[in-house]
This record gives C-alpha cells, structure tokens and sequence, in this order.
C-alpha cells in the first residue's frame, strides 16, 4: 500500500503529464456512462449500440493511460482516477454549455434588437429621425437607446454595449474609427444687461462677463478650454454645470452668458436671453457616429 505523501506524489504527476488531444464525444459519452451507471443504458440515451460505447470508453482509457471504470455485471463504476476525470470534464462542459448559451442569447438578441448609444443632448430632438428611419428599414427589429455622455463612449464601445455610437467626437478613441455626421456650432446666451447687440461673438467679446460652462466631462467643454487655450485667454467663468438646461435657466435669469452647441438651446423653452453665434469657425463640435457598418448606412445619412 502506498503511503500517504507518494499518493499525492503520484497525483501531481499525473496532473502535470501532457494528455493527448481527446475528442469531445469520448468525454461525453464518458460522462453518460457515469452518470447512468451503464453502458447499455449510455447506449440507450445516446441512440447508439452498447459496443460503441464501450468501444469509445476504451479508446479513452487508452488515451489517458489507466482505468476509469470497474466493471461489473449489473452496473459500472467509476475508479478514484475515473472520479477525478468526471469531476473535472463535468465542470468543465457545464462551462462550455453556459458559453454556448451567452452566445446564443447575444446573437438572438442582437438579431431582434440593436441598441444605440447617444449624447443626451442629441436624444431628445436628433434620435427621433434616426429610430424611424431604422425601423422603417427593419421592422421586424426593435431598437434600445442609451443616452451617454462622451466621457462614457469607451467604457460602452469597448464592453460591445451598444452597436452604433452618434456624438460628439471623442478625441482620446484612438482604437476605433468614427464617421463625421455634421459639425454642431457653439452659441452664447446673452441676458440683456450683457448684451452689445452684435450678430456674432468672439470669445475676447465676453472677457468681461460671468460666463456659464458645462463641466470638465463634457465634449463641448473640453472644445471650449482648446479653443481658450490657443488663444492663451481665460475667462470669468461664474458657474461650471453638469446639465445644459440647468446652464439656460441661469442664463434666463440674467446669471451669466452661457455657452452651449445649437441642440441644446433649440430643445428648450426659456427666454431671457439672446442666442448670439461664434464668428470663429473652430467654435463648432464635430458629431460622429461608430462604427461604419452597412447596415447602418442610412441610418447616418438620415441623422
């Protein structure tokens, strides 16, 4: 009898020596024998005869180089090597058969539904267009829309969470190609008692005034800071906000200029200022979709 420290000896052998290439179906059936106890029984499940299976058992215990079974008359069971190999093969198709089927389900979902990230400044008035176009193309598809500010388009793009992207550009992508939509130019909101009544604005025009700025995660902010940054100027800026909104009521109640692209001041319902453009052609976002796929050809042209 071998003692206790020769056991595991042999045991890490066996677990570090190179086994052949096994065919799936000598493991499966491997599986079936053991599950059932039986050889004509694994033959039954599998509609095939006993001698195939026992002929497939045999190969495999050829190919691992010991026993796996004690074979009896009534039934079969499995040695301690034998219990070792079922423990691990089954974990591991239990593996594979849970991949299998997150792919499945991927793929079926993907065939039945599409999910479209957006800036959230864009969804309410530019997405409209875009979702009716998609279903008027596939209508036996439906659509799922995230809205994502940009600083959240890799995170989304790399987790494969959505299959088309449409924003503003997202400088720091390098590993994806975008497709330019439009260009979305930047306006200032003017309350009366900051306004000269010019029909365009330079940025040097508003050194004076408290300004309005979304914050440092938005696209439109980080145009803004290069565009200042070239101009080596700073500017007095009184309030840095999340929302566009939350930016147009301020500057309705006379707070300050703000500064924000056309979509943003278009979809909403405040007055109290005036929408003055930027004289700069580098005053504008650049919106782009990702990625370029057939199937969505008309998608960015209808957007």
């Amino acid at each position: 009898m071998l003692r206790k420290h020769e056991i595991i000896h042999i045991q890490i052998e066996f677990a570090e020596e190179p086994l052949p290439d096994i065919n799936l179906k000598l493991l499966q059936s491997f599986l079936l024998v053991a599950k059932l106890g039986s050889f004509r029984l694994a033959a039954e499940s599998a509609r095939r005869s006993t001698a195939a299976i026992s002929m497939q058992i045999k190969e495999l215990e050829d190919q691992v180089g010991m026993r796996l079974f004690v074979r009896r008359t009534s039934r079969v069971t499995l040695t301690p090597n034998g219990r070792l190999l079922f423990d691990k093969t089954a974990r591991a198709m239990r593996d594979i058969d849970d991949g299998f089927r997150s792919l499945s389900d991927i793929a079926a979902m993907r065939q039945s539904t599409v999910t479209i990230a957006c800036a959230p400044t864009l969804a309410p008035k530019r997405v409209g267009g875009v979702l009716t176009t998609f279903r008027r193309r596939f209508p036996d598809s439906s659509v799922r829309l995230i809205e994502a500010p940009p600083a959240a388009a890799l995170e989304i793009l790399e987790r494969q969470a959505a299959e088309f992207y449409v924003g503003p550009s997202v400088s720091n992508l390098k590993t994806f190609t975008f497709e330019k939509l439009t260009d979305e130019p930047l306006h200032a909101c003017i309350p009366p008692e900051f306004d000269r009544g010019q029909q365009t604005v330079r940025f040097e025009d508003l050194k004076a005034f408290p300004i309005i700025l979304l914050d440092r995660s938005t696209a439109i902010r980080t145009l803004i800071d290069d565009i200042l940054h070239r101009k080596s100027l700073s500017l007095n800026v009184a309030y840095e906000l999340q929302n566009a909104f939350t930016a147009l009521s301020f500057a309705s109640a006379g707070l300050g200029v703000a500064m924000l692209p056309s979509i943003a001041i278009e979809i909403a319902e405040f007055d109290g200022y005036r929408v003055v453009p930027f004289g700069e052609p580098e005053a504008a976002r650049s919106i782009e979709s990702l990625p370029r796929r057939a199937m969505y050809s008309t998608i960015t042209q209808n957007s």
